[in-house]
């Protein structure tokens, strides 16, 4: 019974066209995990678990965690990341953390 609930749920989700952005809310910590596709000092840009392309800004109180120490500049293209964010209240994700782990 509960598996059929779920999947009802999740149909339902595909057909109203609710994404992660959509179910994201305004002052929560949200998880992004996946792999980075570019880096700069303002945005992290990478494609998560599903496949889909999300932007993550940076800014003066984001942390990179990593050994040894760097700057979200350098992270490398294909290296796995999980950055914890925020989002305000136009859905745009600004990054906390930053956890960095092996690149590909």
């Amino acid at each position: 019974m509960n598996r059929w609930i779920s999947m009802v749920m999740a149909a339902a989700l595909v057909v109203f066209g609710l994404g992660a952005s959509a179910l994201a809310h305004e002052g929560h910590d949200h998880k992004v995990l996946g792999t980075v596709t570019m880096a700069a000092a303002d945005h992290v840009m990478l494609k998560d678990q599903a496949g889909k392309d999300v932007t993550v800004m940076v800014n003066k109180n984001t942390k990179v965690k990593s050994a040894p120490a760097m700057k979200v500049e350098e992270i490398k293209v294909g290296t796995r990341i999980a950055i914890t964010a925020t989002s305000d209240k136009n859905n745009v994700l600004t990054a906390k953390t930053i956890e960095v782990g092996a690149a590909k």
